[in-house]
């Protein structure tokens, strides 16, 4: 699980939760890694996942308007199908701090 992902996914699900100070630092811990693969020439399929991270956490961090919010459900979606990972996974991660 991506904590990148857990987080945007958590603010579009809770707007207001986090600050937009917290939502920059999920954004620049998301770009140092990809920039980490990036650097390291890591295989095309690992450093994907990295860089749809990157991206989602970068546009929730920026949503001020509709494209912003329609760009990181776009990158959330794609980090789900490069990681094959599940949205209901982050979720239900999400809800377990709710009990």
């Amino acid at each position: 699980m991506n904590k990148h992902i857990l987080t945007t996914i958590d603010h579009q699900l809770n707007p207001g939760k986090y600050t937009k100070e917290q939502l920059r630092q999920n954004a620049s811990e998301a770009a140092a890694i990809y920039a980490e693969y990036a650097k390291a020439d890591y295989a095309i399929g690992a450093g994907y996942v990295d860089y749809a991270a990157a991206n989602a956490a970068y546009y929730v961090y920026a949503a001020t308007n509709a494209a912003a919010d329609y760009a990181a459900d776009y990158w959330v979606d794609r980090y789900l199908k490069s990681s094959k990972e599940s949205k209901q996974d982050y979720i239900d991660e999400i809800n377990r701090g709710k009990e």
